[in-house]
């Protein structure tokens, strides 16, 4: 049974062969020093954003007024070994908050200490909300890095709760392995962390501060005979995703759970990967045998299949150098941004969207800006409590607002396009938020609830229609959400003759199954059901649940009674013709007129729809036309009038309606 879960809505929303985007830049923070991270804290309401500062700080701006606070929430310059040299990777890199950020006040931080080495550390905020106590740092991890780049160095939490660092693959260039392992490089080597994707469970109360889940594809220590492993040490079991050269800035679709991963290619090739939440396994993208799709190194690799392809790839012509991850929007203020990655690069700027194309692949196509505000230093992406989008100019120290064109606001309903409830238990559906936009729901053509971007819906006539109208400078209508409590199909009539074609059966909703004599798929097929009385069921089990997906735990079922008889020779033999039944419908009595062939013994049969006999007459009758006067007396309903001759049979649906 197939399910229009989620990322398959937002495939058939996004279904563009070709798109074109336009957006405009809103200059928002100014005076910044080197800004290369933009965050928030998750918590509902929170209209702060936080800018990471290489050398350092973390800043505290509103998102609305773009007003920086004169204190920053966290210095530890101190501790951070970078310069204000634009070319260097070192510094404070990543920070992200706790999923329960607004009860325990943790945040981490991913930076470079004055020895060189990568250290994720905990945090926590002081009693005053624009501040954090930098005494409480604890080292969660300790990294040595052969070379000052490739870090990688952003964070984030997952929607499985878990804490997701990026780590580069050690620096200089070509993967040598620096400090561990030449033959195969750090990113493919598994007993080191450099080159990969770690996964951690902040969970544990004590030092180290972390666990490494279970489910992370070398936990234990164990190593993959698919790839190259000459090593004496264990695998890492902190390892999630490995073959990465730089990640630099991935990130965590806020609706889906899908992973979004930039890599820093070598000299010639900037890639874009995508993981699907429902992954558990973790992946291996190819570095550094493959520099996105091209043969890099393949010495000791395995075939390119054996890898996971980058969605997107561009080269380094028109002065790109560098990818810049970003985000897929979920904001509601930028309607014709929703549902697309957004991206860019380091060096030239420019900046990219991508998007599923509806059949399993992705159209990705370069925007065009109003105005060219950021031409170099495009170091990050964020996202604001909203979904708003936010980039920052690494030089210029300025955090900018993107801003769609047009004026639609986002009007979606973050929920599958069929929802199933046989309980009649209340549900409560969310369109994405935004501030300042009036939302009006409807079922059907009514309208119902209130202004709020929350609707709770008890459901109490099968196949109900949802949508949601949001205003803003202009008006945009949502997805529409089906609610189903019962189950029906279409196709099927309640006689046939044994000689009659496969008929073709509809159910609704569609993705159950047909189950019954006859059946074949959604055919039901006379001669294969017999001669009989039959039952054809449709049903439909909403009873498998996914990572994307819940079940209701429904079984519907619509089962519906189908006549098949003899009938062969009506057309060879012919004896029964031009047979006429009137009125029809009747309240008891019914004339018939027919002619016969020749002379003939006629039998006469009247069922009810379920094929029990409710009256029977022999008819001695002559060639030429007969009227015969029938009464019946039987309830309201559909019967069937057979007149039977040795060598043919007509037949004939009477309706009783008193």
């Amino acid at each position: 049974m197939k399910k229009n879960l989620i990322p398959f809505v937002l495939a058939s929303l996004c279904s563009l062969n070709v798109f074109s985007q336009v957006i405009t830049l809103s200059q928002l923070a100014t005076g910044l020093s080197t800004p290369i991270g933009i965050m928030n804290t998750g918590v509902a309401g929170d209209d702060r954003l936080f800018v990471t500062e290489r050398l350092g700080k973390i800043k505290i701006f509103n998102r609305l007024t773009g007003a920086v606070n004169a204190t920053p929430f966290l210095d530890i310059t101190s501790r951070v070994l970078s310069s204000t040299n634009t070319g260097e990777e070192r510094g404070l890199l990543g920070l992200a908050f706790h999923p329960d950020y607004a009860t325990n006040g943790y945040f981490y931080v991913d930076y470079i200490n004055l020895q060189g080495r990568t250290i994720i550390a905990r945090y926590q905020v002081s009693s005053f909300p624009d501040t954090a106590l930098v005494n409480s740092e604890q080292i969660m991890m300790n990294i040595y890095q052969p070379q000052a780049n490739h870090n990688g160095g952003n964070l984030m939490f997952g929607w499985d709760g878990y804490l997701y660092i990026s780590m580069g693959d050690g620096g200089n260039f070509n993967d040598q392995g620096t400090g561990h392992n030449v033959a195969y490089g750090n990113a493919q080597h598994v007993d080191s962390l450099l080159g990969k994707i770690l996964r951690i469970d902040v969970s544990n109360p004590n030092a180290p501060y972390y666990y490494s889940p279970s489910t992370n594809p070398f936990y234990g220590g164990g190593a993959p005979a698919a790839i190259p492993y000459a090593g004496t040490l264990p695998a890492r079991d902190e390892i999630f995703d490995w073959g990465l050269r730089n990640p630099w800035r991935c990130s965590i679709d806020r609706m889906t759970g899908d992973k979004w991963i930039a890599d820093v290619g070598q000299g010639s090739i900037e890639e874009i990967d995508f993981e699907s939440r429902c992954d558990s396994s973790g992946r291996n993208y190819g570095w550094r045998c493959y520099e996105g799709n091209n043969n890099f190194n393949t010495l000791n690799c395995q075939p390119i299949t054996s890898y996971t392809a980058p969605i997107y790839t561009y080269t380094h012509s028109n002065g790109n150098c560098s990818v810049t991850g970003g985000y897929v929007y979920r904001g509601g203020q930028e309607g014709g941004m929703f549902g697309k990655y957004f991206f860019g690069d380091y060096c030239s700027g420019r900046m990219w969207a991508t998007v599923p194309n509806g059949t399993g692949g992705w159209v990705t196509n370069i925007l065009t800006q109003t105005n060219s505000l950021i031409t170099t230093n495009l170091t990050s992406f964020g996202e604001d409590i909203y979904g708003e989008l936010y980039i920052s100019a690494h030089q210029q120290g300025i955090i900018y607002k993107v801003i769609d064109t047009a004026c639609a606001p986002t009007a979606y309903i973050n929920a599958p396009d069929t929802i199933i409830n046989c309980t009649g238990t209340p549900i409560t559906f969310n369109a994405i938020y935004g501030t300042g936009l009036l939302y009006q729901w409807y079922i059907g053509a009514t309208p119902v609830g209130t202004s709020s971007s929350s609707y709770t819906y008890t459901p109490f006539a099968n196949g109900e229609q949802l949508n949601v109208v949001v205003t803003g400078n202009c008006i945009a209508t949502s997805n529409v959400i089906t609610i189903y409590t019962d189950v029906s199909f279409s196709g099927l009539d309640t006689f046939y003759c044994d000689t009659t074609s496969p008929v073709a059966l509809t159910g609704v909703p569609s993705g159950g199954t047909f189950s019954g004599p006859g059946i074949n798929g959604n055919m039901f097929s006379p001669a294969l059901a017999g001669i009989g009385t039959h039952q054809v069921i449709y049903t439909y089990a909403d009873t498998v649940s996914n990572c994307y997906y819940t079940a209701s735990g429904c079984i519907l079922i619509d089962t519906q009674t189908v006549v098949v008889d003899i009938c062969t020779g009506i057309e060879e033999q012919n004896d029964v013709r031009n047979l006429s039944v009137y009125p029809n419908p009747s309240h008891s009595e019914f004339n018939i007129e027919f002619s016969l062939a020749r002379d003939n013994d006629v039998s006469l049969i009247i069922t009810d729809a379920l094929g029990r006999m409710v009256k029977q007459q022999n008819i001695k009758a002559a060639r030429g036309k007969q009227n015969i006067q029938v009464a019946l007396d039987v309830t309201d309903g559909v019967y069937f009038l057979y007149l039977k001759t040795k060598n043919s049979m007509a037949v004939s649906k009477i309706i009783v309606s008193r």
